[in-house]
């Protein structure tokens, strides 16, 4: 049944959001405005997440100049990871005195009071915070809910909701998760990302480990079996740990139906009390998605819901945005987006792809940081193994400046150095990309773009461009 608890209003009335157009922040900006609190925001550039901000009535400003804070004179300033020290509005706001919190505290904040469930992990927890968000809504419990994707079904990042249960996505990425406050915790991976930030993976274990600690002698954390280190890992919390995965020896057993059913997964969950759930998930094939969604399940049975009631909300789940989302068919070919812009990922979206009904699985990729692709190089380069065409563009920088020798081109000629034979391109430019896509792509063929920065735009150009064509007779 639903916890009880007791909510906690946070003391400040007002908050100022310094890059409000990111995921994350916009999610928070967004519940905290419809809980009455007073909202404005800024960021260098309007966006999806700030119209859809705009039309919620937050004010928001494009570019940051110092005056914003002493017009909108907020309680509080929030800043995203991508806000450095020298912006003119966070020291505007340390010279009059105002604090400077990072995201992850104020949703620490907003949390407190309610049944916190928070998913981190390196890759799987946008989709799986998604899950349990839907479960639980679609079970009627109206839960709170920010998410660092747009959910199918709600068209938000996140929702205030009424009921008892906060739902978070927890980012990892700058160690600001360990301000959460959560009664479950799950963690689906734990593998090198982050080295701009981090030094390496034995302190981003570390940091993963604290994270966990967090749930305290009450809490649960939910951990993916498939990897004995992660378990290892939340073991030596000494806390109460659930493992689900598709081994026996898991607590919780996913088993999947070996039949093929297109783009959607079905699969048994067997829970630690011996009961057992069906489930299937209808828009995002692959086993990492059926970890994903027994992930979800096991967090229904943690906290004592009705876990029959539970399968069948999951089962309606229809997917999150840029998360294997299907955006158009063009000349027999079948056109995806795909968030995935780490080698884990790649190569699970990749091996999901393969197994589904097309001619080819050609992929436009977009490395996301320089930091990343230089660290990851190695792994990236063997991240395409299933992809039967790889296409190359530049590096969306996300901020960071250029690396020498790191670049798109230094990974086509890595992947193709690695896999002899693998059809792999560069595009330097969009006017090259469109001619390789009219050259390469077959009927029959799924066509992936994969990347976290601009690429989601190059399904849409492709389908314009093919349109122009065919009105010019071409």
């Amino acid at each position: 049944m639903a916890q009880t608890s007791t909510i906690i209003a946070p003391s400040f009335k007002s908050a100022h959001f310094i890059g409000i157009g990111g995921a994350g922040m916009s999610g928070i900006a967004l519940v905290l405005h419809e809980r009455g609190f007073d909202v404005t925001g800024s960021d260098l550039k309007t966006s999806r997440y700030i119209r859809q901000l705009t039309r919620a009535g937050v004010d928001v400003r494009v570019g940051h100049e110092a005056k914003t804070i002493d017009e909108v004179m907020p309680d509080v300033v929030v800043v995203s990871t991508a806000i450095p020290d020298t912006n003119p509005e966070v020291v505007r706001a340390r010279e009059l005195g105002i604090p400077v919190w990072p995201r992850a505290k104020m949703l620490s904040a907003l949390s407190q009071g309610y049944t916190t469930i928070a998913v981190a992990g390196t890759h799987g927890k946008t989709t799986t915070s998604s899950m349990c968000a839907t479960m639980l809504d679609r079970m009627g419990l109206d839960p709170s809910f920010l998410i660092g994707g747009i959910v199918e079904g709600y068209d938000t990042n996140g929702r205030n909701g009424k009921g008892s249960y906060f739902v978070a996505e927890a980012d990892e990425s700058d160690s600001s998760f360990l301000y959460l406050d959560p009664n479950v915790v799950v963690v689906t991976n734990v593998e090198a990302d982050h080295l701009d930030h981090y030094s390496g993976i034995e302190e981003i274990e570390a940091t993963f480990v604290k994270f966990m600690n967090l749930v305290g002698e009450d809490g649960t954390v939910v951990v993916c079996g498939e990897s004995s280190h992660l378990v290892d890992l939340a073991r030596s919390t000494g806390l109460h740990v659930v493992t689900y995965g598709f081994d026996a020896s898991c607590d919780v057993v996913c088993t999947p139906d070996a039949a093929g059913h297109g783009l959607a997964s079905r699969f048994g969950v067997k829970l630690p009390d011996g009961t057992e759930r069906q489930v299937t998930i209808k828009s995002n094939p692959g086993r990492h998605n059926m970890l994903n969604a027994s992930a979800a399940l096991t967090v229904a049975w943690a906290v004592g819901e009705d876990t029959e009631a539970a399968a069948q909300a999951l089962s309606s789940f229809e997917g999150v945005r840029r998360r294997f989302t299907h955006v158009g068919d063009v000349r027999g070919v079948t056109l995806v987006d795909d968030y995935g812009h780490h080698p884990t990922e790649i190569a699970a979206t990749l091996n999901a792809a393969s197994s589904l009904d097309f001619k080819h699985v050609d992929v436009v990729f977009q490395p996301h940081r320089y930091s990343r692709l230089q660290a990851l190089a190695n792994d990236f380069a063997d991240a395409f193994a299933q992809a039967d065409k790889l296409i190359l563009i530049d590096v969306f920088p996300a901020g960071e400046m250029p690396i020498p020798g790191v670049t798109s081109k230094m990974l086509a000629d890595l992947v193709a150095e690695r896999h002899p034979g693998k059809r792999v391109l560069y595009a330097p430019d969009r006017a090259t990309l469109m001619g390789y896509l009219d050259a390469e792509v077959e009927e029959g063929d799924l066509l992936i773009t994969m990347g976290a920065g601009d690429v989601t735009q190059v399904g849409p150009e492709y389908l314009d461009h093919v349109a122009e064509a065919n009105r010019d007779g071409r």
